[in-house]
């Protein structure tokens, strides 16, 4: 059975209890009003509507998103505009506001990239599975030590852009996609967490080996 995501709370949560848990660089809020854009975005009007009473985005806003190269080309979009204002205010603290439009174009160029989600599932876990039984992941494990190793913004886009592909842009959850990214660039910044555990290149590695590893088992 597929989520339903509804304005109702009482009928279903528009961010899991297993997303929540596993943000590491995005606030619950956040990840709610991202996957409402993303929503407004991507999915035809006869399946928005069975969601939300938000209108989509006009037709073309996700192509144009789609075409940026970078981050700061994102930024003059009507795609990323549409995401920036539905953001907590919080988010936009005029301290941290020049640092958060570069974070958050980011996530919006990338995330208009993803054709259908799926509710917890993280990209790495996603570029774990395997092709088919007994076949090789869907990234090769050289191909994904470059993705946790990417050094600079432009790199880590085009990067990002290839492992969407690979998944067939689709089986990734928007939210825990948008915290990986929302990670690189806290780190990038030289912002790294206390705790190993909780650091990009660790959280895309155990996700990506415990399901190639799961996958060769079976």
């Amino acid at each position: 059975m597929s989520d339903v995501v509804t304005e109702d709370p009482g009928k279903a949560e528009i961010v899991t209890a297993g997303e929540r848990d596993a943000l590491l660089a995005l606030s619950p809020e956040e990840a709610i009003r991202l996957r409402q854009w993303w929503q407004r975005l991507t999915l035809p009007p006869n399946e928005l509507e069975k969601l939300t009473k938000q209108r989509s985005l006009p037709r073309g806003v996700r192509a144009v998103l789609r075409r940026c190269d970078s981050a700061e080309s994102a930024m003059l979009t009507q795609g990323f505009r549409e995401l920036w204002t539905s953001l907590p205010e919080s988010t936009k603290q005029k301290k941290y506001r020049e640092e958060q439009l570069q974070v958050w174009s980011c996530i919006a160029l990338i995330t208009a990239e993803l054709r259908e989600e799926r509710r917890e599932t993280s990209l790495a876990t996603r570029l774990g599975d395997r092709k088919d039984k007994g076949g090789k992941p869907l990234m090769s494990e050289f191909r994904f030590q470059q993705l946790i190793s990417c050094r600079t913004p432009e790199e880590f886009i085009q990067r990002l852009r290839r492992a969407l592909a690979l998944a067939d842009k689709k089986g990734v959850s928007v939210v825990l996609l948008a915290s990986v990214i929302s990670l690189w660039w806290r780190e990038y910044r030289g912002t790294l967490s206390v705790n190993p555990l909780n650091r990009f290149s660790f959280v895309l590695a155990k996700d990506y080996f415990q399901t190639t590893e799961n996958s060769s088992d079976n």
